[in-house]
């Protein structure tokens, strides 16, 4: 067979390969391989794998084989039911975990070969793209180099990679949050980087870059630079250093023996336990910590700083170890009455008593400059997303028979028909408002202070205050709710109200038009846009409301109790769980806005072209 077609066929493809598209295929091919490694540690894992268990549809399948011990009539959770039935169809009085963690194997199989499966598809209608793009190029006479091809060629295959890259991305997603942090594992670093890799594959991808897709580049870099600044601060365990010189110091044998060596001169100072120094010296400056005079104590030529500063950072900045309050510093007399702080003592001869508290916790360490905190990204502060993730997959309580998905969904719908009567609530008495503003200068004038006054009161001041006076129930919350909403009604429809020119509105009155007509024929449809951008926003804000409302209301079936109990233990345990509920309040707020913004496509068909913006 002659291989002479598939040299032809190679140059000609090389020809069409240019530095962007060679980009884009070692990225492609780079997302598939971490893909398939991927796929292959976890084949070769058991069942019992720690990176398995571990997981949070491995805890959820413990939790499942957990609960079926029960009677499924009696099982609130439909996975638990389900989970009942398979042991009961296995002839299991409790359904084995490893069943379930059997299915889950192969689940997950499949979910990373429909990744690479998908890689793949991209990066063949990518090869066919450029193929084709190659053959269509005309050659300049100048040069013999190739032109550049019309914008539809060049983005031939293009759309396809595209979605097929899209939808890889989505669920490499989803993979941080299935897989846990576990030591010696790689498992999560290998799909960062396969986000990583197919993120920069869809921006090097021929065509222009959507709405939606770039939407979900930017969550997708917001996720990854989530777990990226994690690794990288517990790399260095969560604070960045600058190295700086240590104490220099003799460690004695016992604190007589340093108090003796600072009586002779052969030390300037001598650190110690504050309490120590208080028995057998006086403090400086005076006061009544002993009750002994200085004659009476065994070294009345010495002093111990009873007031230490004991910073010793620059500006701003700590230095760490810190020097503990329980030490203090002790100096002969006529050094101590100019010696207040930790700095000036640092550069002198220091003795200390060996193994003691002040040679283990302080002297012996090194040093360093605290440049950049980083404790805001541990665990506590910052969890992981699996571990957000798993909250929702766990129960709220130990045990528990229900999720705290189905618990958190529960108080996401009390907490949104309260926002749904605080919203119409604020938004009818925010367009009466902005209404009579528009048609009388006199109430615009007098009124229209006060409202915007009223937005300046905090609303954790105004709650507790709703609450006394309107009772703790849905009501009191709506009006909180409400109390947020109104305002940005009022300012847009007046905006929206007062924007028709002059002419327009001479020429309705030039046809004998009433107020009340041309408010209905001109005004209201001009203020349109204007009353649903308020509306977006206020659909959002009445959310807000509706959550501190709950607060003082005592009300505990919304997402305001929810919040306070997590947040009341701030643990390893509760974060987590505080974190399921903030998202679960943004999902809330996210599909009210969806909801308005609907209502707005369907109101403004006339003002809203395919492009979405107003005319």
């Amino acid at each position: 067979m002659s291989i002479l077609p598939w040299t032809s066929w190679l140059t000609r493809s090389s020809r069409c390969l240019d530095l962007r598209r060679l980009g884009l295929l070692s990225a492609i091919l780079l997302a598939i391989a971490l893909t398939i490694s991927l796929l292959s540690l976890y084949r070769a894992l058991p069942d019992d794998a720690e990176l398995v268990t571990e997981s949070t549809l491995g805890r959820l399948s413990l939790w499942m084989a957990q609960q079926s011990g029960g009677e499924p009539d009696e099982l609130q959770s439909p996975l638990a039911r389900y989970a009942a039935d398979r042991a009961a169809q296995l002839g299991q009085d409790e359904l084995d975990p490893a069943v379930l963690l059997a299915a889950l194997a192969n689940l997950r199989s499949l979910y990373l070969g429909g990744v690479a499966m998908l890689l793949a598809v991209a990066l063949l209608l990518t090869l066919r793209g450029a193929i084709r793009a190659s053959h269509r190029r005309a050659p300049r006479q100048l040069g013999g180099d190739f032109a550049s091809p019309h914008p539809d060629v060049e983005d031939e295959g293009g759309w396809g990679a595209r979605r097929g890259l899209l939808s890889a991305l989505l669920m490499l997603d989803a993979l941080l949050f299935m897989l846990p942090t576990v030591e010696g594992s790689d498992a999560l670093a290998r799909v960062v980087f396969a986000i990583l890799l197919t993120l920069l594959a869809l921006v090097l991808c021929p065509g222009r870059i959507t709405r939606a897709v770039g939407f979900c580049l930017a969550l997708s870099l917001l996720m990854v630079g989530w777990e990226a600044s994690k690794a990288f601060a517990d790399s260095l365990s969560y604070k960045i250093l600058l190295p700086q010189a240590g104490w220099q110091y003799r460690a004695l044998l016992s604190l007589d023996a340093a108090l003796i060596e600072l009586q002779s001169g052969a030390v300037d100072a001598v650190i110690a336990d504050r309490k120590d120094l208080d028995d057998l010296m006086p403090p400086q400056p005076p006061g009544s910590s002993s009750d002994a005079t200085e004659a009476e104590l065994p070294y009345p030529d010495l002093r111990y700083l009873r007031q230490l500063d004991r910073s010793e950072g620059w500006a701003f900045l700590p230095i760490t170890p810190a020097f503990p309050g329980r030490l203090s510093i002790a100096l002969r007399a006529e050094d101590a009455e100019g010696t207040t702080s930790v700095r000036q003592v640092f550069r002198r001869s220091i003795a200390t008593v060996g193994g003691d508290f002040a040679e283990t916790r302080i002297l012996s360490q090194p040093r360093n400059l605290v440049l950049l905190d980083l404790k805001i990204l541990n665990d506590l502060n910052l969890p992981h997303l699996q571990m957000i993730a798993e909250a929702f997959a766990q129960p709220a309580r130990r045990n528990g028979e229900l999720l705290l998905a189905r618990i958190l969904a529960d108080a996401g719908l009390y907490t949104f028909s309260e926002a749904i009567f605080g919203f119409a609530f604020g938004a009818a008495l925010g367009f009466v408002l902005g209404a009579l503003f528009a048609h009388s200068r006199l109430l615009e004038r007098g009124l229209l202070p006060y409202v915007v006054a009223s937005q300046t009161v905090p609303i954790l001041a105004i709650a507790p205050m709703v609450v006394i006076w309107l009772g703790a129930g849905p009501l009191s919350v709506a009006v909180i709710a409400a109390y947020l909403t109104f305002f940005p009604v009022t300012i847009n429809t007046l905006r929206g109200m007062q924007s028709p020119a002059a002419e327009q509105v001479d020429l309705l009155r030039s046809y004998a038009a009433s107020r009340w007509t041309i408010m209905w024929k001109l005004r209201l449809p001009a203020a349109l846009p204007y009353i649903f951008t308020a509306l977006k926003v206020s659909a959002t804000a009445s959310v807000v409301g509706a959550i501190i409302g709950e607060l003082p209301s005592g009300i505990g079936a919304g997402l305001g109790r929810a919040i306070l109990d997590f947040s009341s233990d701030y643990s390893l345990v509760s974060t987590p769980k505080l974190w399921a509920s903030i998202v679960m309040a943004a999902a809330v707020g996210m599909v009210f806005f969806a909801a308005v913004s609907l209502c707005e496509r369907v109101a403004l068909r006339g003002f809203l072209p395919a492009g979405g913006e107003q005319k």
